[in-house]
């Protein structure tokens, strides 16, 4: 039934293309009109009138802009006649259908912007592909603030592409600089839609979490923006540690775990790309980790702690907490003296543990 849905979808008019050519072929149609009306009313000057086609072109044009300088007028019947013909409901019908056409493009336009069916021209931009099912809406408020907040991001504009959202963009999301592209994101037209090969960075995120074949959609969507012709670095989210390196094979530039409560690491993936990748790696029991060795520091240089730590071999300090509250201190700065509860050490495979030799070694720090 999903998919009887899905294609049912497909065949409406779907991207805002098809409404430029119709736009497009009204208003050449009016031009055309226009230029009719003008060219037999300046014939019918020159013929009724005795004008010649300088003061027969003039006097259609002040007419039918209703500026009416009344240096030149039609005198005999046959010219007054032609000009409330050709002229007046002529031009009355064509200012006339010229602005219904406009307000109806422009409300159409309006709707198939909200609604996710409007072929976007950006260039530049952010382009996040899915939407998590549970807590979408309050994913992207957090990444997108999260975004501004970072000198790459500041300005720059979002695309979503997904099939959650065909009533139109979430409320909570107007006036962030987001916009979507309502679709499935293996349809080719709906990339292109949301300019994926103009894009300044492509984000592929697992829609559910739930799904085992969530890594085979990101593969087939990676194949996909490559195909294209996309030179943007794309970022994948990977439920499975045994599918990251098949994703960078197929072209994928970061492959990150999904963090849904916390839209930052997205944020810092592309801002800092690589950066989610040493985070995720201290966050396990493989390879280095990150550390907490309990001691008593007073007022000892943090540039001191540092050097000790690496000069043993034991890895690299990060931060402290506080002896007076436990408050955890991040990245101080060289010189600053510290009153220190215990520090934080990206420690070296096999230097997990407080050892007496680190024990004795901080003691003297003390000292």
């Amino acid at each position: 039934m999903l998919g009887l849905i899905h294609r049912l979808r497909r065949r409406r008019p779907r991207f805002a293309s098809r409404s430029e050519e119709a736009g497009a072929k009204a208003i050449t149609f009016l031009f055309v009109y226009l230029l009719v009306i003008i060219t037999l009313h300046v014939a019918a000057m020159m013929a009724f009138e005795g004008l010649g086609i300088a003061d027969a072109t003039w006097l259609t044009v002040t007419t039918l802009t209703t500026v009416g300088y009344g240096d030149i007028s039609a005198a005999t019947g046959a010219g007054r006649l032609s000009t409330v013909v050709l002229v007046y409901a002529g031009g009355i019908f064509v200012l006339a259908k010229g602005a219904g056409d406009y307000f109806d493009y422009r409300a159409e336009r309006r709707q198939r912007m909200l609604t996710g069916r409007w072929s976007w021209k950006m260039a530049d931009h952010l382009l996040l592909i899915h939407a998590p099912y549970r807590g979408g809406v309050r994913y992207f408020t957090t990444l997108i603030e999260q975004l501004r907040q970072s000198e790459w991001g500041a300005d720059r504009d979002v695309i979503v592409v997904t099939d959650q959202w065909s009533e139109g963009l979430p409320a909570a999301l107007h006036g962030r600089g987001i916009v979507h592209v309502d679709g499935r994101a293996d349809d080719p037209e709906v990339l292109r839609a949301a300019s994926a090969d103009q894009a300044a960075a492509i984000a592929v995120l697992v829609a559910d979490l739930e799904n085992q074949a969530s890594d085979s959609i990101a593969f087939d969507l990676v194949h996909r923006l490559t195909e294209l012709g996309t030179e943007a670095p794309i970022l994948v989210e990977c439920l499975e540690d045994g599918n990251r390196e098949r994703l960078r094979q197929a072209g994928a530039d970061s492959v990150l775990r999904p963090m849904r409560g916390y839209p930052e690491m997205m944020v810092r993936a592309l801002v800092a790309p690589g950066s989610t990748e040493i985070i995720a790696d201290l966050l396990t029991t493989q390879g280095d980790e990150c550390v907490r060795y309990e001691c008593e520091l007073r007022d000892v240089p943090w540039r001191r702690v540092v050097d000790t730590l690496m000069d043993e071999g034991y890895g690299t300090a990060i931060g402290y907490a506080t002896r007076s509250d436990g408050r955890v201190v991040i990245n101080p700065a060289p010189n600053d003296g510290i009153d220190a509860r215990g520090i934080f050490v990206i420690a070296k495979h096999g230097r997990e543990a407080m050892t007496d030799d680190l024990r004795a070694t901080l003691d003297t720090l003390a000292a």
